[in-house]
Parts: C-alpha cells; sequence; structure tokens
C-alpha cells in the first residue's frame, strides 16, 4: 500500500512538472487571456499595449494569453 502511494505521487510530481514547462511564461508582460486569437492580437497591437512587441500564446483549453514587450 505505502509503495503504491510513493509510485502514484511521483507519477503525480513529473506529470505537473511537465504541465508547467508546457506553460511556460514567453517573457514580457502579462496583459491578459483571450477567447480567440483574433481577439489577443487585436489588443497585442493596440497602441495602449504597446502595438509592435507582443505573443499570443495558446494554452491547453483552446484560449491564449497575451504577453506585450516580448523580445525579438
Amino acid at each position: 500500500m505505502r509503495k503504491t502511494f510513493a509510485v502514484t505521487a511521483m507519477a503525480l510530481g513529473i506529470a505537473a512538472m511537465g504541465i508547467g514547462a508546457a506553460s511556460a511564461n514567453p517573457g514580457g508582460n502579462y496583459i491578459g487571456n483571450y477567447a480567440t486569437q483574433s481577439a489577443c492580437d487585436a489588443d497585442g497591437q493596440a497602441p495602449s499595449t504597446g502595438g509592435t512587441h507582443y505573443v499570443c500564446e495558446p494554452q491547453a483549453d483552446g484560449t491564449f494569453d497575451l504577453y506585450t514587450g516580448v523580445p525579438a
């Protein structure tokens, strides 16, 4: 029983590490989360968010995270 618990805990820890790496911050300032890429792009290109250096990072749930000031 103890061995099963240890193996399960280790497997969950490894899975969690993979999730963390998959959603790594690309750098820059996090602005928000958007339902569509076009909405994310629109705000990324807006003068109020800088308008030039941005990235819309796809997420596992199908949404997009907007980061501005991302190094080219």
